[in-house]
């Protein structure tokens, strides 16, 4: 069993961990000298230093101010992370619905508690932060432990079919601008705007990606 996993199936044993231990609420003190890149062994060491509150949410914040933070964490199929642009699937309607694990097997909604959260920062347009843990599927995951990439905004959320068929709540964040590069990320690399082929934007690419793309969808079959 994933270590992942299991780390969310004891968190779900009262006798271990109590709600106010499990759901808690956002530390008082204030993050000092967080560093883009910092890695944090676990979520309880995320807590202790206000980065991340939720030992199991991947969404944290109100629905009044919008998220705070969101971790990254390989629990969603459709989450797609092109480094400086993240396309991040919304929480519910998985099979394992008590864990958030496993397949989609039903629709997602901006009413979820959680998806209403990040739609605030939708709105209001205020930066959060971005931890990507080492369970993640991204090619920016770190080897280990969670790590802060840095701050992203929140520039798109809708409604859009996933993998599985089913509505996901998707929400596209974009790094913000003149932060130091976090690891693996090439500094001051040119992009491009991907778009679906209904013409959505997508995803912003390397710039030399986009040319591979556009060369093999131009080749005969």
């Amino acid at each position: 069993m994933p270590s992942e996993e299991i780390r969310r199936r004891l968190l779900q044993d009262a006798n271990l961990y109590p709600p106010s231990l499990r759901f808690p609420s956002p530390p008082n003190n204030l993050i000092k000298e967080l560093n883009v890149g910092a890695v944090f062994p676990s979520r309880e060491h995320l807590h202790a230093r206000g980065v991340h509150a939720p030992l199991q949410a991947g969404i944290s914040g109100t629905k009044t101010g919008g998220a705070r933070s969101i971790v990254l964490s390989g629990g969603y199929e459709d989450d797609v992370d092109y480094g400086d642009v993240i396309l991040y699937t919304g929480t519910g309607g998985q099979k394992d619905s008590r864990y958030n694990d496993g397949p989609q097997i039903s629709d997602q909604s901006f009413e979820h508690p959680m998806n209403a959260v990040l739609y605030k920062s939708f709105l209001n347009k205020n930066p959060l932060r971005v931890i990507r843990g080492h369970n993640s599927l991204s090619k920016y995951a770190p080897g280990s432990g969670y790590r802060y990439d840095g701050m992203y905004r929140v520039t798109n959320a809708e409604l859009s079919k996933g993998m599985r068929g089913h509505k996901i709540c998707r929400f596209r964040l974009e790094r913000c601008p003149g932060q130091e590069p976090f690891p693996g990320q090439a500094a001051n690399t040119p992009i491009v705007e991907r778009r679906s082929d209904a013409g959505h934007r997508v995803g912003n690419v390397p710039i030399e990606q986009a040319r591979r793309e556009r060369h093999r969808s131009s080749r005969p079959y």
